[in-house]
């Protein structure tokens, strides 16, 4: 699944670069190939490569084991997670709205985005599935209403919600609606774990309504509550 994450991001670079590659040498060949032209193409080919180079890092960084809590905020945390998963977003075209408060939060940042990205994967698949036209999901981040020292992550999507008989057991091990050929990532049970044993936060889902753009929704919200850790 992850290989499949650095081939989507990585398709639209590499094919802009052979194209500029390629244009530059039938230029010059042609003898028409200016300075100017030269250097814009060499810029944008060396500005492309250092965002494969910064790809990289991600994946690398998203899998490197952590056993100290740093010092981060919920504005990079999403940025982060979506370096990773961007790409598969946009050509389903999926939009996203994003509602962050910028929060300082003490925790595991690796783990936490894998949470995020399997929340936002599931949705994704969700949407797909039910063949919706227009395709939402809702990222809101703020600090905790009752209390101040928590934050609330909220993911919400539009695919029509979980069917009632199955919602209650979505984060029990082994329990999955998707056909096994499908990549499930870490899984609900998993995310679960992370978040509660990992963390010390909680995890939580229900079906609601929404509207947006005077339009009404319906989907599945997923509300993780964690404390921030900084005092």
């Amino acid at each position: 699944e992850m290989i499949g994450n650095i081939a989507h991001q990585w398709s639209q670079p590499l094919s802009a670069i052979s194209t500029l590659a390629t244009g530059s040498k039938i230029q010059k060949e042609m003898n028409i190939l200016t300075d100017k032209e030269f250097y814009k193409a060499m810029d944008t080919i060396n500005n492309t490569t250092q965002f494969l180079s910064q790809t990289i890092d991600d994946f690398r960084n998203f899998y490197k084991p952590e056993t100290n809590m740093k010092i981060f905020s919920t504005t990079n945390l999403i940025e982060n997670s979506f370096n990773i998963i961007n790409t598969q977003f946009k050509i389903k075209n999926i939009e996203v709205i994003k509602n962050i408060e910028k929060i300082k939060i003490n925790s595991l940042e690796n783990e936490l985005m894998q949470v995020i990205i399997n929340i936002l994967n599931n949705a994704r698949d969700a949407l797909i599935k039910e063949e919706i036209n227009v395709k939402l999901i809702l990222i809101n981040i703020f600090t905790n209403k009752k209390d101040s020292n928590k934050i609330n992550i909220e993911i919400i999507d539009n695919a029509k919600g979980i069917k009632e008989d199955i919602i209650h057991r979505i984060f029990e091990p082994y329990f999955t609606t998707k056909h096994k050929s499908q990549g499930t990532g870490i899984g609900l049970y998993m995310c679960e774990e992370i978040i509660k044993k990992h963390l010390n936060g909680e995890i939580n889902v229900e079906n609601v309504k929404f509207d947006y753009k005077k339009k009404r929704y319906q989907g599945a919200k997923f509300t993780i509550i964690l404390n921030k850790n900084i005092h």
